[in-house]
């Protein structure tokens, strides 16, 4: 009886268990706020296309359709209209589809390449006349490029780009069949399929028993790293020209290869605004055809109408500004109008509005279909005379006469063959024409990265040579000059409002050019270049394998030197390199290269087949060295030049607390350009974790102050003889009295800036030529002896440096670049060259002295001989006779230039038997900044043998 009635008690509760959870999946409906009134699917549809819910489950926009659904239905679509066709144009980097879906009437799609063809011949105003351009005119149906959350977690434009897929395909009204003779349209419905796929599993495990509709909530807000980014972290909407990602470099290919006329851009913003839509406001870069600014007022008033009939609320411009190039609106810089939407987010359940009422979920993806709706309706009514600004526009591109003309951009021939290749391959991703030239070019004036112009320049041969006149000149100069205009209207009222109350005009980084974000050296000539080039041919790799040699080696002034380095290591290889330029066997070897001996390798019996795997797979330029002698002076192969390197045990400091932007960006850079093993580390479990499985932890830009044990316990580990490298906020917490080691921030160090300055002094007389022979021959003592704190410049009292500091903070850049000056006889500038651009956003200035090495500096100096005597600035001196340059590109107003005059912005300490690295800002920032990731790179792969005391293996 017992066991029976423990049988039907065990019963009952699993069936109040099974109904308990049923209830905890169901919602209530019974609250007439979350009801919408309105109906994104009006009209008559076919009955032989099915309708979204056949594949949601729940009608269009009534709850957020996950990557998979998506997909779905794209593709049983395909199979039951004629009007659509789907390429699969890319896949995420966790194996997800991309798409665009081509939707137009089936004579249209019929002859597609025919009709991208003739948009292609209209772009090149060079093999054409005005009477065949109007013909293909004519004959052009309209092109649109409707694109939907790129944001993962702004999710309302997918939903309403799957909306407007089912009407364009299956609605059975005139004004659609009419609109589809004329048009094709081309649907990406979700441009970030991993970041979506995070944010929608995360309202699975948020959602509760009852709607919610507090956006505080994890519902509305997800948790780190967020659905915004990619699965690397990226903002897929800053690399639209950076093209570092799949889904980027997948998306770009295409819409170059359409041209489209129209691009939108579906996002989400904060959940108590309304609606945004174009046009932007200032700051505008002044390279996009004033032609679609016009056009934007005349589609953005269009659309307006659309929801004034609805009575909705909305706004233009604001807070909307078009400078920098990388976000979606790049296509504009290639003739297209681009309109950015940003909807009020709502998540699911939709959010409590200020005024009381509640706005659904289904309403925000409404607001993203009319606006579709009526962007391709304003695109219908005026795409012929927008295709007759975009032929004027393009004619103008390549005239002589045009702004474009007499400009020619050239990056200078150098030996770092990886990173040109990867600029040249995003430069020809983007149909830019480029050439070089097999002899030196001399030309009358050339201007430099820092601003000065060099008379009678000459270009070496084997430059990469870009001339600005050629039909896509506005994206060439918004992406190629050293420094984009803007209004001095704009830079008054920006100024104001730092004053005022710190906001600013803009919305993103100042400065992003890329000779400057690639450091690479380069000059921009004010002249068209085009006599004695040929088509640019990147450099063959020259890989001499001979298994009789002593050893092999791969130079250092290659990128792609480090990763050789890293993963012959990760297979057990013993490397060396080299810390100062040598020739052995006839082969120079400059600093930093890779160097690998068979006698350091006795028990490989495969190590020349490891070598030259990893040479062809990196596609790299490998010697083989038959001799150890340095001719003259050179070193030798057995002296202190050669070192031992040690292989690195990596980890990454992860999760909250962290910005994901930074973490992305490093695990990416591991992942990418060395392709070893590593690990990321919960910092929550910091304090507890074993240490000693890593020699090597990168601490990306934090928020979070660590606690007294997390930093016992990094400390310890450091003394050890860990290589610890922190990045901009995270360099801040180590870089005060209670963190790790003894360089400090700015403001930490006005009572002892004179020490600092002596300290900046001798560093750079410790690389002067200048001796003064007659006195250091002489017998007696000299009365007069220079020394650093008399050169004439009045130090300023701690006092006057403190109120100084508190006014320049205010002042800090939001993204420009500064001039670097890098030690290089240090190994960690390996590959750099002795000026590096620097980009700086509001980040620490990092100060040294003693034993603390500042391998690179802000500021380069230069001679002046109209600089009479010293100058002061702020804490540090300029010796007569010379001038420091800080700016390069962007705005930094002259407050944050002197303020981080002289700083470090790398720095490396010994403590106990592990060193401190730390960088005042993100060396791998959205995966572009490649002249400080080389240091950065050097530092991780390099830092544990290098820089720490050597373990004696027993």
């Amino acid at each position: 009886m017992l066991m029976i009635r423990n049988l039907l008690l065990a019963f009952v509760t699993a069936v109040l268990t099974q109904n308990a959870w049923a209830g905890l999946l169901m919602k209530p409906t019974a609250d007439p706020d979350l009801v919408y009134d309105g109906n994104i699917l009006e009209g008559t549809y076919s009955d032989t296309v099915s309708d979204p819910a056949t594949f949601l489950g729940f009608e269009a926009g009534q709850r957020v359709a996950n990557p998979a659904q998506i997909t779905a239905a794209i593709m049983a679509w395909q199979g039951q209209s004629d009007r659509l066709k789907v390429i699969e144009y890319a896949q995420t980097h966790e194996g997800r589809p991309l798409f665009a879906v081509f939707i137009s009437s089936p004579t249209n799609l019929a002859r597609l390449d025919d009709i991208e063809a003739q948009i292609n011949k209209l772009a090149d105003a060079r093999t054409l006349d005005n009477t065949e351009a109007n013909a293909i005119i004519e004959s052009l149906p309209a092109v649109a490029w409707m694109a939907y959350s790129i944001h993962g977690n702004e999710t309302s434009g997918a939903d309403a780009a799957l909306a407007s897929i089912y009407h364009l395909i299956a609605s059975t009204d005139d004004d659609t069949a009419s609109m589809l003779d004329n048009m094709i349209v081309v649907i990406d419905p979700m441009m970030n399929p991993d970041g979506r796929a995070r944010f929608a599993k995360s309202l699975e495990q948020y959602r509760g028993t009852a709607p919610n509709v507090d956006d505080q909530s994890l519902l509305h807000t997800g948790d780190w790293p967020f659905g915004r980014t990619n699965h690397y972290l990226f903002d897929l909407n800053r690399d639209f020209f950076l093209l570092t990602q799949p889904e980027t470099q997948g998306r770009v290919a295409l819409i170059n290869s359409w041209r489209p006329q129209l691009i939108i851009d579906g996002h989400e913003m904060g959940s108590q605004s309304t609606f945004l839509m174009g046009p932007p406001r200032e700051p505008l870069n002044a390279n996009i055809d004033n032609d679609l600014q016009k056009w934007a007022r005349v589609f953005s008033e269009e659309q307006g109408a659309a929801f004034d009939d609805r009575a909705w609320r909305y706004f233009t411009g604001e807070w909307f500004e078009n400078w920098y190039p990388g976000y979606s609106n790049y296509a504009e810089y290639r003739g297209s109008m681009h309109i950015l939407y940003e909807q009020s987010r709502m998540a699911e359940d939709g959010v409590r509005r200020p005024e009381g009422t509640v706005q659904t979920y289904m309403e925000s993806v409404h607001h993203q279909f009319v606006s579709t709706m009526a962007n391709l309706a304003s695109l219908q009514t005026h795409s012929q005379a927008m295709y007759r600004d975009y032929w004027d526009g393009r004619k103008y591109n390549v005239s002589a006469k045009s702004e474009f003309a007499n400009r020619s951009y050239v990056f200078l021939a150098n030996e770092n063959h990886g990173r040109m290749n990867a600029l040249v391959d995003r430069l020809e991703a983007q149909g830019i024409e480029l050439f070089t030239n097999k002899s030196p070019i001399k030309v009358d004036s050339a201007i430099t990265q820092l601003g000065e112009t060099k008379k009678q320049f000459e270009i070496p041969a084997g430059s990469l040579i870009v001339p600005n006149r050629q039909p896509d000149a506005p994206l060439v100069a918004a992406i190629l000059e050293f420094d984009a205009d803007v209004k001095k209207s704009v830079l008054i009222e920006e100024r104001q409002r730092t004053l005022r109350d710190g906001s600013s005009l803009m919305y993103d980084t100042t400065a992003w050019n890329f000779s400057m974000m690639f450091g690479l050296p380069s000059v921009t000539v004010p002249t068209h270049l085009s006599k004695g080039l040929s088509p640019w041919q990147s450099h063959t790799p020259m890989q001499s394998v001979d298994e009789a040699a002593i050893a092999w080696a791969v130079s250092g002034e290659d990128d792609r030197s480090v990763a050789f380095a890293a993963r012959l290591m990760e297979q057990g290889v013993k490397v060396r390199v080299i810390d100062k330029a040598t020739a052995l066997s006839d082969q120079a070897l400059p600093r930093g290269t890779v160097f690998v001996t068979a006698m350091d390798n006795p028990k490989s019996e495969n190590l020349v087949e490891l070598i030259s795997a990893e040479a062809k797979m990196l596609n790299i330029d490998l010697v083989s060295v038959g001799s150890g002698y340095g001719a003259g002076d050179l070193p030798d192969w057995g002296g202190a030049h050669f070192r031992l390197l040690t292989q690195p045990q990596i980890a990454i400091l992860s999760q909250q607390g962290f910005s994901s932007y930074d973490v992305g960006s490093s695990w990416w850079a591991i992942d990418t350009h060395l392709g070893i093993r590593h690990s990321q580390i919960d910092t929550a479990y910091l304090s507890r974790a074993d240490l000693r499985r890593y020699n090597t932890i990168v601490m990306p830009n934090g928020y979070r102050p660590m606690n007294s044990a997390e930093t016992s316990a990094l400390k310890d580990w450091v003394k050890q003889g860990g290589t610890l490298i922190a990045h901009d906020n995270s360099a801040a917490q180590i870089a005060r009295d209670n963190g790790i080691g003894q360089v400090r921030s700015i403001g930490d160090v006005l009572d002892s800036a004179q020490d600092y300055d002596i300290a900046l002094q001798r560093e750079r007389l410790s690389t002067s030529d200048q001796l003064d022979m007659a006195a250091v021959s002489a017998h007696n003592v000299s009365t007069v002896v220079d020394y650093p704190w008399e050169q004439g410049a009045k130090a300023l009292s701690a006092d006057e440096l403190k109120r100084r500091e508190a006014w320049q903070k205010r002042f800090m850049p939001s993204g420009a670049m500064v001039a670097g000056q890098v030690d290089i006889l240090h190994w960690m500038s390996f590959g750099s060259p002795e000026m590096l651009p620097l980009l700086y956003e509001n980040q620490p200035a990092l100060m040294t002295k003693g034993s603390q090495q500042a391998v690179v500096r802000v500021g380069v100096m230069t001679k002046d001989p109209s600089a009479r005597e010293a100058q002061a600035i702020n804490w540090s001196t300029v010796p007569e006779g010379h001038a420091l340059t800080v700016r390069m590109s962007g705005l930094i107003w002259p407050e944050a230039a002197s303020r981080i005059a002289n700083s470090a912005y790398v720095t490396r300490e010994r403590v106990g038997k592990g060193q401190v690295i730390l960088f005042s800002g993100q060396p791998n920032f959205r995966g572009s900044t490649r002249g400080v990731g080389r240091i950065w790179l050097n530092a991780l792969v390099y830092g544990a043998g290098l820089g720490t005391s050597a373990k004696v293996a027993l």
